[in-house]
């Protein structure tokens, strides 16, 4: 169990690091992009957002498949393990989901009222909706799980 908890909460830091490199890149990517539809800016974000993006998204997936894999073997092997109900689950989803839209819509209309766009990104921001994202991904980790073939045994009984 303990080594279950180390490499669950190992997944855990490496998604958060993930999806913060993915939502700075969006962040900056369309700062970006909306100086220049203001004529505000000239040019592109540089390559390293592009590359941060990337990478982030591989960390994000890596790690959410590392979790649903080890999760998943955990609960095939302790069957009677308790579990979260699905409606907290589902909860959790539309709890997260909706704090990401709302945030986004908020941070939007924000940037729309400027007169001058800022090109630093607000750290605030990105990490709001990490945690924001992190609520959905555990949540769908452990439905995930739950559902996927071959969690429950087969029996081998026959009629």
């Amino acid at each position: 169990m303990n080594g279950l908890l180390t490499r669950m909460g190992l997944a855990f830091a490496v998604a958060a690091v993930g999806l913060g490199m993915l939502f700075y890149s969006f962040e900056r990517l369309s700062l970006v992009e909306l100086a220049r539809t203001l004529d505000q800016g000239e040019g592109g974000a540089p390559g390293t957002v592009q590359a941060s993006l990337f990478f982030g998204l591989v960390l994000f997936n890596f790690a959410a498949l590392f979790a649903l894999v080890r999760w998943a073997n955990y609960l095939r092997e302790f069957p009677r393990t308790p579990q979260a109900p699905v409606w907290f689950l589902v909860a959790l989803l539309v709890i997260g989901g909706g704090a990401m839209v709302w945030a986004l819509a908020t941070h939007t209309g924000w940037l729309r009222t400027l007169d001058e766009v800022p090109l630093t990104v607000s750290w605030g921001y990105i990490m709001f909706q990490v945690v924001a994202a992190m609520l959905v991904l555990m949540a769908l980790v452990l439905l995930g799980a739950r559902w996927s073939p071959g969690y429950k045994r087969q029996s081998n009984y026959t009629s």
